[in-house]
């Protein structure tokens, strides 16, 4: 059956890419992998407003709204640009038969202090449960402190559309935020880092459970202690899909250098207390490599590099490296490249595939890679060609043909996208239109096309 995945994407903070071949490195099962089948429902703190409405999906509707902005059953691209004055440009690039449409975009410039972030792809998710796509993003309040907000779909994007701040009740990290379904309900749940009373760092876990009010109250909150037991800020969640609870990665501070990650899964009762640790690793993602229906892992290096005397280097097991961690407790290395990861079902065999690498902004470019789902787990594949620089950022159904389109980028103020089924380039274009060379611009797929 057609698989389509959460597609949102916030650009920005990119990374840069060049050549390498992959090489399994080796394949040991890791104890630490394999979680519990009944996670515990954990909090230090919650509170439960009066009866919320349940989430019913409109009739003819496979629960899988979030990434398809317009209602047509194809996946839209949710992208944030700036335009010449700083201001921020959001636009939805719509589907269609052709896949993603340049030539159909809803978008507007807001002066509103809702603002998207420039370095998540999991930001937009059906919140209120009304079978729509709603985009989250960030509003400040004061120079330090921070709520997420939310532009409701379907028209959340048309002018004088406010967003609304979703409620609360700690110091929450907001621009940290992270949109899933913890506990496999249907409706879209929040995550973030938050600072307990009385402290100076970000070490508890904040999650807001939806439906959301359409004045932004959850249904519930919880908080749990950091399972590092440490300050945290960067999270990676798992696609939402259907009613299936979706896992989260806490990763570790860091200074530029790679760091180990946090393993969370998820279930009825919402996220596990305890973590699981992974390799060290500022990349990840999520996906079903083998197609044995449970969820695998990815954790990579992402090419940054601390730069103070004596941290300047890592270990052969994280340098250049991607370790998977498959659900029955596998794990598998391959080496070769370092940069950003998407994971989607490109060729349409029901086994997520994964492409990795571009590089690190500050660092050498890196090949991106392209390594194919099997029933044994991924498999070394190729450097994907004519895409340098740039860098994988989220895939999805966008022309509903059944299979997932990779969606690469370069570039901020003016972001090019280049759009590939996993061995081509299919298009090329820019946002916001007109601002950039190959703005507006789609294309014959063509390997001999170069990078923007």
């Amino acid at each position: 059956m057609p698989r389509r995945m959460t597609i949102w994407l916030a650009l920005g903070l990119l990374l840069a890419g060049c050549g390498g071949e992959p090489r399994p490195v080796s394949r040991t099962p890791v104890p630490s992998a394999t979680v519990p089948s009944t996670p515990a429902a954990s909090t230090s703190a919650a509170s439960t407003p009066t009866a919320l409405p349940s989430v019913k999906p409109r009739a003819g509707k496979r629960g899988r709204d979030a990434d398809d902005v317009d209602d047509d059953g194809r996946a839209d691209l949710v992208v944030e640009a700036r335009t010449r004055d700083g201001l921020p440009f959001r636009t939805v690039v719509h589907g269609s038969p052709r896949g993603l449409d340049p030539g159909r975009q809803t978008g507007a410039t807001s002066k509103t202090s809702c603002f998207m972030r420039l370095d998540q792809a999991n930001w937009a998710a059906d919140f209120d449960g009304d079978g729509f796509g709603d985009i989250l993003g960030t509003a400040r309040e004061g120079e330090d402190r921070s709520r997420p907000c939310v532009l409701w779909g379907p028209h959340g994007l048309a002018p004088g559309k406010e967003p609304v701040r979703l409620r609360a009740e700690t110091d929450v990290v907001a621009d940290a935020a992270v949109a899933g379904d913890f506990d496999g309900d249907g409706a879209a749940d929040l995550a973030m880092p938050s600072t307990p009373e009385g402290s100076f760092f970000h070490s508890d876990l904040v999650v807001l459970y939806g439906p959301f009010r359409r004045d932004g109250t959850p249904a519930r909150q919880t908080v749990q202690a950091s399972p590092s037991g440490e300050e945290f800020r960067r999270l990676t969640v798992d696609r939402i899909e259907g009613r299936r609870a979706t896992g989260l990665i806490v990763h570790e501070p860091d200074d530029g250098e790679q760091t180990a990650s946090w393993l969370l899964r998820a279930g009825p009762g919402g996220l596990d207390k305890a973590g699981h640790k992974l390799n060290d690793g500022s990349s990840a993602a999520f996906g079903d490599f083998d197609g044995d229906g449970t969820r695998d892992v990815a954790v990579g290096d992402n090419g940054s590099r601390n730069n103070e005397p004596g941290y300047e280097t890592e270990p052969p097991s994280v340098h250049h490296t991607v370790t998977v961690y498959y659900g029955n407790g596998r794990t598998w290395n391959f080496t070769g490249t370092a940069g950003t990861m998407a994971a989607g079902d490109f060729d349409g065999d029901a086994r997520d595939d994964l492409a990795f690498g571009g590089g690190h902004e500050y660092g050498p470019r890196q090949p991106v890679l392209v390594f194919r789902g099997a029933p044994d787990g991924l498999r070394p594949g190729g450097a994907l060609d004519g895409v340098s620089p740039a860098w994988p950022r989220t895939a999805g159904d966008f022309d509903g043909d059944g299979d997932d389109e990779l969606v690469l980028s370069h570039g901020q103020d003016s972001v090019k996208i280049i759009v590939t089924d996993g061995t081509k380039v299919l298009s090329r274009f820019g946002v916001p239109p007109g601002g950039g060379r190959s703005a507006g611009e789609t294309r014959r797929p063509d390997r001999r096309v170069g990078g923007l």
